[in-house]
């Protein structure tokens, strides 16, 4: 038998049909953009949580920086070399505490007490009342977006929440450095397989980075510390190893740590004389240019050039964003960040070559 001819569609029938169509097209992307919404949202509100997830991953970058040397030069293999490298890190942290902790905790103390006094000095000798309730009114306006994240996150600034929180960053930290691959490659399931290869090997690239990012910081850190406890040592300033030390640990933060750190060294040095403020001043200048030219060019020599502008930039709109926690974690996010633009953007979208640090063959020239 001789099959009917399929009949075309009638123009009315068609019309009726492309309605539907458009309706279904409209529902579809709706949902994607309700969806895509929804998980801005979410991401917003653990912001903070995410956060010290990222801190997390910087402390597993630390203790495998630590222990895959171990594994590359000894016998000893995982999870017995991350476990060495936890015991280093604390005999390191044990050691420096047993020669010089006691000292500095105490000169940290005097410092505290004497602080209050030391800027009210200030305060009279420079004619301004006030100044320091306007300087923190000012800090409190800046970082008032970030107290909603602080707040969703239960991050205070009471001291068992920080100690809870460091805790909690420390103890994620090891479970990730214990087993990186199996974490890498649960997140990189939550992209389509199209991607997901582009996407690990921009992971892998940014890990990398960090992880000499963070090396090189943690060295500049420990020499400006050692300089500045030296300088204000020569110069007759009083609790120099704790201004020493308070100077290390704020110039995590570039550009703002430092001008934090040499606070209570300019109120002592004007509680001697406006002479020894000046020497101060002009000390902590001399250690910013000679980490700014001799020591972050040579540590950080193989990682990320970040510059200065893009820094500042940084750490201005981490700190809206996120509050406090986004100012000291700025500059590691705003590596990634770079990472991430040269690959997935400037690369694979504009298609021009550029330098990714941390490439694998890197020479470091």
């Amino acid at each position: 038998m001789r099959q009917a001819k399929p009949t075309k569609p009638t123009q009315g029938e068609t019309s009726a049909r492309r309605p539907a169509v458009q309706r279904g097209d409209i529902a579809r992307t709706a949902l994607i953009v309700a969806a895509v919404a929804i998980l801005l949202l979410l991401l917003w509100q653990l912001s903070g949580v995410i956060l010290l997830i990222f801190a997390s991953i910087l402390v597993a970058i630390l203790l495998r920086s630590l222990a895959d040397p171990i594994e590359r030069f000894t016998p000893i293999r995982s999870p017995w070399s991350l476990l060495l490298a936890v015991i280093i890190v604390v005999l390191f942290i044990a050691g420096f505490s047993v020669l010089l902790g006691t000292q500095i905790e105490a000169q940290i103390r005097e410092l505290i007490t004497q602080l209050p006094e030391l800027w009210k000095s200030l305060e009279d000798q420079l004619g301004v009342a006030d100044l320091g309730q306007m300087i923190a009114d000012r800090l409190r306006e800046f970082f008032s977006r970030g107290e909603t994240v602080a707040n969703v996150a239960g991050l205070t600034l009471s001291l068992f929440d920080i100690i809870l929180s460091a805790a909690l960053v420390l103890v994620a930290g090891i479970y990730i450095a214990a087993r990186p691959t199996a974490y890498r490659d649960g997140f990189l399931l939550l992209f389509p397989g199209t991607v997901r290869e582009r996407v690990a090997q921009t992971a892998d690239e940014a890990a990398r980075a960090l992880r000499q990012w963070l090396v090189g910081q943690l060295v500049a850190m420990a020499i400006i510390g050692v300089l500045t406890a030296g300088g204000l040592a020569l110069i007759g300033v009083p609790s120099a190893l704790a201004l020493g030390f308070i100077a290390g640990v704020t110039d995590f933060v570039p550009i703002v740590g430092p001008i934090f750190g040499a606070v209570p060294a300019v109120l002592l040095g004007f509680s001697i004389s406006p002479t020894t403020a000046l020497w101060v001043i002009a000390l902590y200048l001399l250690i910013q240019q000679i980490e700014g030219n001799v020591v972050q060019p040579i540590v950080q020599r193989r990682a990320v050039d970040l510059p200065p502008a893009l820094t500042l930039f940084a750490l201005v709109a981490f700190g809206v964003l996120f509050g406090p926690l986004g100012v000291v974690f700025a500059t590691p996010l705003a590596v990634v960040a770079l990472v991430a633009v040269k690959q997935l953007y400037v690369s694979d979208i504009l298609g021009e070559k550029v330098h990714v640090p941390g490439e694998k063959g890197e020479s470091g020239h």
